[in-house]
């Protein structure tokens, strides 16, 4: 099969596989126009050594030795929609109706901001500021799944960059945006840009409410040694929540001379919303059911700060770079609830819990060609977190006699610092090209948790090797093959032994003694270029050792504990596919398929056995662009089963529509409609000998948007490039 047939072949699979999917929803997001950059600072023009450019009028990938990007000018949800809105559209990535992201079913993702990780992505909160955050000012999503080692190895699945617009050269523009849609959904926005020799400004603002009802369904069976049969209960809740969301983002770059550039970048956000929630719980034979009503208010807020200084040196790609960053949040939520059991009083209780976190950041690093086609890149990072936890719980007969309940209070602190020494050495032999890697880090970890006088300190040194493999079978193809080490390090709450109260029914509680997962990475892709299109197909395998999962236990009288434990192994392998071209001049494609074996071998009580399942993901986007000035989108994706520990978790999938209206050079409209089959649910079962439960949620709904932009001044020219360019030498991480 030459590269031709094998081409249509693998476009044909990928598009025909989506309708035969139960349900649909987004695709891939159109590609980006630059390169993945080097280090963040700069800002990278397409063309450079070692990345594939796929250009077009609509849909572009670039491809180099470490990642593949995605610009996502072109996903019409994504222009009106949030950042979680934008991820799903991404091969590989899901992101679950809480916002939970994962990577080829692997929940360990870090996400990144420019190539710099914000206090918010690594909190409990990211799940919430994904769905909040608007995603207009995010110009391509970037996937690395298996980093070099000049970035951080945490992240067991890969890591998420997520690259905002920069003002482009000779630039000054302002951009106004107007959304509106059902369920109280509404936005504004305002984005500016200003770009001259030695100096660029840029910022945004954003305002944006979303209403949203859910529904949660969960049957749960417990089995009972007295009676020898399995007691069941069923709980129906529904939520009527209403959030708020402001962000702001500002920041420059300033050349004071041809050598030397600073920049810095300074990001708030502030998220809000209260929800009420009605319970209903039929317990067996009407023992323990309930009825209970309970009004939550949660707030989201954060500063951060980002500074950097590039010192170009003499020869090319010899340069110095130092950063620093500083990023705080803070978390409240107050919960008020009444229980009221069937033929008995009423129960009133009021929980508060308050999470304050601060990161810290330190990067030095400094990049030296050593010869011809050959370069060393050597570099030093610091990262400390810093979180305070603080539980408070009361309860009585009423509202106005509330009475402090010891068991519902609790202070907790967390500490966690990690210094590493990093070196890659890039060498392009022609054909072939190399990045080989190694990376230092010794951790240290301090748990107080103060109400029980408990302290507990770990520290550990590890090596984190990684290699990256270029080989050129022509102009058009290339090999890549890759491996790296990845670590998982458990969260703070993951640590904390304290149990938090949910509803009566069900507790969570954190383990001190938990250990990082670590990941050994393995792929190999092959890459085609043809025009404007792109192809590739990459096979990847993962095992893993001490991966923390939830586990689930019975407590009596229905109420279920989740606590994190570790894994003994895990192994995932499968094959990711993409696609993304022209069918004609006016009609685009974008289509990608992932298709995966794992296995989990827990040794947890009540599942001691090795267990094994395969599951799919597939996407499709087809658009239509029949004038200058319409645009027409469609996409869908599906998901299959996703194994865990004590069970599986069901996502579904969804359907969307999009139309982009380009009224004259500064004014246009987009109309999306998202969730178009109603479609949207997930669900996560629990299956063992003594435990059965099913959890069942849905939300979301249809949702249609309506977006109006207007644009005064002037964005620049867009430099693009229409070809893909195989050349030699070794690829840089991100910064």
């Amino acid at each position: 099969m030459n590269s031709r047939q094998l081409r249509f072949y693998l476009t044909g699979v990928l598009l025909a596989a989506i309708p035969a999917a139960p349900a649909l929803a987004q695709s891939a997001p159109p590609a980006g126009e630059r390169p993945a950059p080097q280090t963040p600072p700069a800002r990278q023009d397409a063309g450079k050594p070692n990345e594939i450019v796929v250009s077009g009028a609509r849909a572009e990938v670039t491809a180099s030795p470490d990642r593949t990007s995605f610009n996502i000018a072109n996903d019409l949800n994504a222009q009106n929609g949030t950042l979680a809105d934008a991820l799903r559209g991404v091969p590989g990535v899901e992101v679950d109706l809480q916002g939970n992201v994962s990577l080829r079913g692997d929940a360990g993702v870090t996400i990144l901001i420019d190539g710099r990780p914000a206090a918010v992505m690594r909190s409990d909160a990211r799940g919430d500021y994904l769905l909040a955050t608007p995603a207009s000012n995010i110009e391509r999503v970037e996937v690395i799944t298996n980093p070099s080692a000049a970035m951080s190895p945490e992240g067991s699945g890969g890591v998420i960059n997520l690259v905002t617009k920069q003002a482009k050269k000779d630039t000054r523009f302002a951009t106004l945006r107007g959304t509106i849609g059902n369920q109280g959904r509404a936005a504004l926005g305002a984005s500016g840009g200003l770009s001259k020799t030695g100096l660029s400004l840029n910022g945004d603002f954003n305002w944006r409410r979303m209403d949203n009802d859910g529904e949660l369904e969960q049957i749960r069976s417990r089995y009972d040694s007295g009676s020898g049969t399995f007691l069941t209960s069923r709980q129906d809740s529904t939520q009527d929540a209403h959030g708020r969301s402001y962000t702001a983002r500002a920041g420059i770059d300033y050349d004071p001379d041809k050598k030397n550039r600073i920049s810095g970048e300074f990001t708030y956000r502030n998220n809000a919303m209260y929800a009420r929630r009605d319970d209903h719980v039929a317990g067996p034979g009407g023992v323990g059911s309930y009825d209970r009503v309970s009004d939550t208010d949660a707030s989201n807020k954060g500063v951060g700060f980002r500074g950097s200084w590039r010192r170009t040196l003499p020869g090319n790609g010899h340069e110095l770079v130092a950063d620093f960053s500083v990023d705080t949040g803070s978390q409240r939520r107050i919960l008020d609830g009444v229980t009221t059991p069937a033929g008995g009083a009423a129960a009133y209780e009021r929980i508060g819990n308050r999470f304050d976190r601060t990161d810290y950041g330190v990067k030095i690093d400094y990049k030296r060609p050593t010869g011809e086609g050959r370069s060393l890149n050597i570099g030093y990072q610091y990262d400390l977190i810093t979180t305070e936890f603080d539980f408070s719980g009361a309860r009585g007969t009423s509202a106005g006699a509330l009475l402090p309940v010891a068991a519902l209070t609790n202070r907790f602190d967390f500490e966690q610092g990690v210094h590493a020494v990093y070196g890659t050495w890039s060498l392009d032999l022609g054909k072939v090209e190399l990045q080989p890697g190694v990376r230092f880090e010794q951790a240290d970890i301090r748990i107080d948790q103060i109400t029980s006088g408990v302290r507990v300190e770990n520290d550990y040194f590890r090596v984190y090797p990684s290699l990256h493999v270029g080989y050129e079978l022509s102009a058009k193809q290339k090999l890549r093959a890759s491996y790296s080490r990845r670590i998982q390090r458990p969260s703070p709450t993951d640590l904390n032994p304290y149990t938090l109260y949910i509803d009566p029914l069900n507790q969570r509680r954190g383990n001190p003694a938990l250990r990082p997962e670590v990941t050994d990475s393995f792929e190999l892709s092959w890459q085609l270029r043809s025009g404007g299109s792109f192809y590739s197909l990459t096979g990847f395998y993962r095992r893993s050792q001490g991966g923390v999962t939830d586990v689930v236990q019975d407590l009596g009288g229905g109420v279920f504990l989740t606590t994190r434990a570790n894994l003994a192994t895990s192994q995932r392998a499968g094959i990711e596919a993409i696609a993304n071209g022209k069918f004609s001049k006016t009609l685009g494609y974008n289509a990608s398929a992932t298709f995966q074996w794992n296995e989990i071998d827990p040794r947890l009580g009540g599942a001691s056995t090795p267990r094994s399942g395969t599951t799919g993901t597939f996407r499709a986007n087809l658009t239509w662009q029949p004038t200058a000035k319409d645009y027409f989108q469609i996409n869908g994706f599906y998901s299959g089963d996703q194994l865990v520990a004590q069970g599986y978790r069901q996502s579904g999938g969804m359907l969307n529509l999009g139309y982009r209206r380009k009224v004259n050079d500064r004014f246009s409209l987009v109309l999306t409609a998202q969730n178009l089959l109603d479609s949207a649910q997930q669900r996560f079962v629990v299956d063992t000998p003594l435990i059965r439960d099913r959890i069942t949620q849905r939300g979301m709904g249809r949702v249609f948007m309506l977006t109006l932009n207007y644009t005064l001044g002037s964005q620049g020219n867009r430099r693009r490039s229409d070809a893909i360019e195989f050349e030699g030498g070794g690829g840089g991480g991100v910064q």
